[in-house]
């Protein structure tokens, strides 16, 4: 299998989290994190083929957009319901 190396930024906490982890499993690292990315990307597959992904994002975006309403309310930037 072709490996491709990237880089990316990661906040302090959640490296010091995926660290424990790859120590308590016996692994590297960069092993953890390829079989974490892995396995999740299969789960959305699997997800977005029976339409939860979609669902998912769809309450997301409801959550989302009732949250900047809730400010706006606040702010008194528009008229409650």
């Amino acid at each position: 299998m072709e490996k491709i190396k990237i880089s990316m930024n990661i906040p302090k906490d959640v490296l010091d989290r995926i660290d424990g982890l790859a120590q308590k499993a016996e692994i590297d690292r960069t092993r953890l994190m390829v079989n974490m990315i892995d396995e999740f990307s299969k789960t959305l597959v699997a997800c977005q083929k029976v339409g939860v992904l979609q669902f998912a994002l769809l309450m997301r975006n409801i959550s989302e957009q009732m949250g900047d309403w809730a400010k706006k309310v606040k702010s008194k930037k528009v008229e409650p319901l």
